[in-house]
């Protein structure tokens, strides 16, 4: 049986999502979901959740069906106004919701953890010396996908080194 024909059956051929007000302020936030096992999931509520911050409709029935057919999902949504509030109402739907977005870590005590100079730091992980002078100096922030590399560094700097080594290489 097909998720469309799940769906269709267990929650009818139409349900109306425009009952509720959507919020009018809140910032985007990325999160991962993943259905919890000690409840029962309410995928039309949730969707409705999703779509009250601002999400399409395609979009939060995406997610809720890659959901229900997975177990877990990725969103960006939209408008968030208060991401407790937010993960609080999808954790009594019977979702768990994180934040999916690295933390913050500096990037010089990684570096010190390392004990490497900003030099060394930045030859040995693939980084512009400037780059890594102006992080450490405040002069600009590492976006989301260098400040997952610092994580990266900062947990297995090993996995770093070797993808980098791979060079142009790959197998299959």
């Amino acid at each position: 049986m097909s998720t469309r024909s799940t769906l269709l059956a267990a929650f009818g051929p139409r349900v109306q999502i425009r009952d509720e007000p959507p919020v009018r302020e809140g910032s985007a936030e990325r999160l991962s979901l993943k259905r919890r096992p000690d409840a029962d999931l309410n995928t039309v509520a949730a969707a409705r959740a999703l779509v009250r911050r601002h999400l399409p409709v395609k979009a939060a029935h995406a997610v809720m069906t890659e959901l229900f057919d997975t177990g877990e999902a990725y969103v960006e949504v939209p408008k968030v106004e208060s991401l407790n509030h937010l993960i609080s109402e999808l954790t009594a739907l019977g979702i768990e919701a994180r934040r999916h977005w690295p933390d913050q870590i500096s990037v010089r005590i990684v570096r010190e953890a390392l004990q490497l100079s900003q030099s060394q730091f930045a030859l040995r992980f693939g980084l512009e010396e400037a780059t890594v002078k102006n992080w450490e100096q405040g002069k600009s922030k590492p976006n989301a996908t260098a400040m997952t590399l610092i994580w990266t560094i900062h947990r297995h700097p090993e996995a770093v080194v070797d993808a980098l080594a791979m060079g142009g290489t790959t197998t299959g």
